[in-house]
């Protein structure tokens, strides 16, 4: 067996068991990771984790309490909007530190070389470099936004509800509770308030409470409607219209963000239909007149130009997936 080979299936064991950590939600470093400690993220983590329950003390994996953790933590909302790996992973939900990141990226560009560099020229060989980083930032994007997705599908409705119930005069933490119990099981914005409500409930502080509301997930107006209330708690004032008219702008962003990917749908679905078309018509070929489709294959020159073929379809792809990519 060549050193080669023996490289290859190094490279592509260590891919599958990242792709599988990946995918399974697992850690791959042990022990907490470094900013948990001294952070409310430590409570979230622990209560999502699914800590033992007795009686009236719930403990995580180092044994303290969930109010001894929060008497130690403080709340880290960071105002800074550059979206770093490290935000993105936390948005996605993924147990891994950026650095086993950036090794799944060079892993799998590795083994995408290994496999280009064996009848492919030297151009596939370069871009097939891209495979690592393309890849992963796509599996990234594609968690953090069905999280996005999945909180923003019952979010203006819960906003609607907490206004309708504050009107009556409720208190707004009874509103919040009782707006979460209307929503369907397994909803997201559900599970962050309940969430919130659990921890006041142990005695961590409001401010760390709500603070600490929606703060794994990449919405845009979660920080408004976390102030809006942290400032209702500390001098009072009218939440409800406040609510009001953050429901209302939720509500507008939605019908816009929604009008954008209905849009530029029908670009992205043609160029599909003409790679099928494309596909489709070489495969007529190829039985019809196999030598047009197969002697071109076997021809050093003819092989080229498929290459070159292939690679611009791929860079079309990538560029009106580019264009047409719509921002939360």
């Amino acid at each position: 067996m060549s050193i080669g080979l023996i490289v290859v299936l190094i490279l592509f064991s260590i891919g599958a068991f990242v792709a599988v950590a990946v995918l399974l939600d697992l850690p791959i470093v042990g022990g907490s990771r470094s900013g948990v400690k001294g952070n409310i993220k430590s409570i979230v983590a622990s209560q999502r984790a699914g800590g033992d329950t007795q009686g009236n003390r719930v403990t995580n994996r180092k044994g303290e309490s969930i109010f001894e953790s929060a008497e130690q933590s403080s709340v880290r909302r960071v105002s800074n909007s550059n979206l770093t790996l490290e935000k993105r992973l936390k948005y996605a939900r993924l147990n891994i530190p950026p650095l086993v990141f950036r090794i799944s990226e060079v892993a799998i560009s590795l083994i995408a070389f290994s496999i280009t560099s064996v009848k492919f020229n030297a151009v596939i060989q370069v871009a097939s470099l891209l495979a690592g980083p393309l890849f992963m930032r796509w599996l990234l994007n594609t968690m953090v936004d069905r999280r996005f997705k999945a909180f923003d599908a019952d979010y203006p409705a819960f906003l609607s509800s907490v206004v309708g119930l504050l009107k009556t005069g409720m208190n707004p933490i009874a509103a919040l509770e009782a707006a979460a119990q209307g929503l369907e099981e397994g909803s997201l914005v559900k599970l962050e308030v309940e969430l919130m409500i659990e921890r006041l409930r142990f005695g961590v502080s409001e401010d760390r409470s709500i603070g600490s509301f929606g703060e794994d997930v990449f919405h845009p107006e979660i920080e408004l409607f976390v102030q809006a209330l942290l400032l209702s708690r500390r001098v009072g004032g009218t939440l409800s219209d406040t609510l009001e008219r953050l429901s209302k702008q939720v509500r507008k962003r939605q019908y816009f963000r929604n009008s954008a990917n209905a849009a530029v749908s029908m670009q992205r679905g043609s160029i599909w239909f003409i790679i099928m078309i494309l596909v489709l018509l070489e495969v007529y070929l190829s039985i019809v007149f196999p030598e047009s489709v197969w002697g071109t294959i076997a021809d050093p020159v003819g092989w080229q130009i498929w290459q070159g073929c292939v690679l611009l379809i791929l860079l079309g792809i990538f560029w009106v997936r580019q264009v047409t990519k719509i921002k939360i």
